[in-house]
């Protein structure tokens, strides 16, 4: 079974469990008692099924596609290319430079 519907059953029947119980042992209005169940249901799955929710969590990670690149490998393969040309060319410049003359501008 996938640990996502497996972790969403066990809450749901926790919190199922601690409505049931409020509703018979206490007498405590309908809408109250959901209330306090879904906080009991809250802190007894945080508590209970921290294993459950770390795979559930693995696993969304896993589906999770790679990012072929990000911003900072993108400038370092510029730098790199501009360094290896053999025509001198501009080297890219980074966030850093472009703020510094920016404020000499300024």
């Amino acid at each position: 079974m996938k640990a996502w519907l497996l972790y969403t059953l066990a809450r749901l029947g926790i919190f199922a469990a601690a409505l049931v119980l409020l509703l018979l042992l206490t007498p405590m209005p309908w809408y109250w008692a959901t209330i306090v169940a879904a906080l009991v249901g809250l802190l007894v799955s945080y508590l209970a099924l921290a294993k459950l929710r770390y795979r559930v969590a693995t696993s969304l990670a896993e589906r999770r596609p790679e990012r072929d690149h990000d911003a900072d490998s993108d400038f370092e393969d510029d730098f790199v290319d501009a360094a290896d040309a053999a025509a001198p060319r501009e080297h890219p410049v980074s966030d850093a430079d472009r703020h510094t003359v920016r404020r000499d501008e300024d």
